[in-house]
C-alpha cells in the first residue's frame, strides 16, 4: 500500500530547535490515532502544511535565551510504516526540521507501535526516539504515548492520546559580537577581535502532550468531520554559552528555566474512498503560555491537506 499525505512538519532544524518548548511542526498527537491505518506490509506517507506569515500571530521574537530565526512557512516530511508482526508496526520519519543533526533531509524519528483491537475499541502504545547523534549518551528526544480510540455510536468515533517526552537538544548559531566593525584599510594585526562568535545552546527538560478528538461520520465509507483539542506543556533548563570559534574555550555558561504551553484546536474533513483518502484541515492556537519578560515565539495557524492513496 502506498500512502501519500499532505500535513505538518517543519522548515529548517534551527527553526524547530529555537521554537522550544513546543515544536511548531510535530509529527505526533496532531491527528495521531490508535487505529491501524494500513493493512498491507508497509505504507509510505508524505506530509505538507502551510503557516501563512502574519496569520493570527507573529513569529518575530528577540529573547536572549532563544536564537532568532526566519521561519519557513512550509513544512514537509516523509514517513515509512512497516508491519513487523501481528500487533507491531515500525515507523521512520524523514524531514528537514525534526532532529538535531542538520537542516538537510534526515531521519528525525524512529517509532515502534503496539496496537490491539477489542470489540469497538482500539488501544496502542507508541515509543518514538530521535536517532540523531550529538556526542552524548541516550537519545536527544524520546517520546512515549498511550492512544485510545472507540466507536461511541454508528456515526460518532472518539480519539484520545496522552504522552510524555524527554528533551535533550543542542544547537548553535553564529551571532555578532560587541567588537567594532572591521576596517578594511586597517592593518591585519590590529583586527585581533573577531566581530562574530558561536552561540551554543542546550535545552534539557520534559514535555507532556494530550489530545482528545471526535469524528462525525457522514457516509458508509467512513468519511467524517473531525474536531480535536491538543494540549502541550513543558519545563526546561536552557543553557547557553559562546565561543570565538569551534576550537576556542567557552565562556561562562548561563542557565535559565523555562515553563510554557500551548492549546490547539484542529478541525477538518476526511473523505474516504476505497482507493484514496483526502483530508483538508486547519489548526488554530487557542492559548499559549510563556515566561513574562521575554518575547518568545508564538504558535501560528496552520492549514494543510492530507492525501492518502491506498
Amino acid at each position: 500500500m502506498l500512502v501519500f499525505a499532505v500535513a505538518t512538519i517543519g522548515s529548517a532544524y534551527l527553526t524547530a530547535s529555537a521554537q522550544r518548548p513546543m515544536q511548531i511542526f510535530d509529527p505526533f498527537y496532531h491527528g495521531e490515532t490508535a487505529e491501524r491505518v494500513f493493512f498491507d506490509r508497509y505504507a509510505v506517507t508524505g506530509e505538507l502544511s502551510y503557516r501563512p506569515a502574519g496569520l493570527l500571530q507573529s513569529d518575530n521574537f528577540s529573547s536572549s535565551n532563544v536564537p532568532t530565526t526566519v521561519s519557513d512557512p512550509f513544512g514537509l516530511s516523509l514517513k515509512l510504516d512497516y508491519h513487523l508482526t501481528n500487533g507491531f508496526n515500525l515507523g521512520f520519519f524523514v524531514d528537514a526540521s525534526g532532529n538535531t543533526a542538520s537542516s538537510s533531509l534526515s531521519l528525525s524519528w524512529v517509532t515502534l507501535k503496539y496496537y490491539r483491537r477489542q470489540e469497538n475499541m482500539d488501544y496502542a502504545i507508541r515509543l518514538a526516539v530521535d536517532p540523531a547523534l550529538d556526542g552524548r549518551s541516550g537519545f536527544p528526544q524520546t517520546d512515549l504515548a498511550f492512544l485510545y480510540a472507540s466507536s461511541l455510536s454508528p456515526t460518532l468515533r472518539s480519539d484520545f492520546a496522552v504522552g510524555i517526552r524527554r528533551v535533550q537538544l543542542g544547537f548553535q548559531q553564529i551571532v555578532p559580537t560587541d567588537a567594532p566593525p572591521i576596517d578594511p584599510d586597517a592593518p591585519i594585526v590590529s583586527q585581533s577581535v573577531p566581530d562574530r562568535e558561536i552561540l551554543r545552546s542546550r535545552a534539557h527538560g520534559w514535555e507532556v502532550h494530550m489530545m482528545s478528538g471526535y469524528n462525525l461520520l457522514f457516509d458508509p465509507a467512513g468519511s467524517n468531520l473531525f474536531v480535536s483539542f491538543i494540549g502541550e506543556g513543558g519545563r526546561y533548563d536552557l543553557v547557553e554559552w559562546t565561543v570565538a570559534n569551534a576550537a576556542a574555550e567557552e565562556t561562562d555558561r548561563k542557565t535559565t528555566e523555562f515553563s510554557g504551553g500551548v492549546i490547539w484546536v484542529r478541525s477538518g474533513l476526511e473523505f474516504d474512498r476505497p482507493g484514496y483518502q483526502i483530508s483538508p484541515f486547519l489548526s488554530l492556537p487557542l492559548k499559549q503560555w510563556t515566561p513574562s519578560g521575554d518575547d518568545y515565539p508564538h504558535a501560528r495557524a496552520q492549514i494543510g491537506l492530507r492525501l492518502m492513496i491506498r
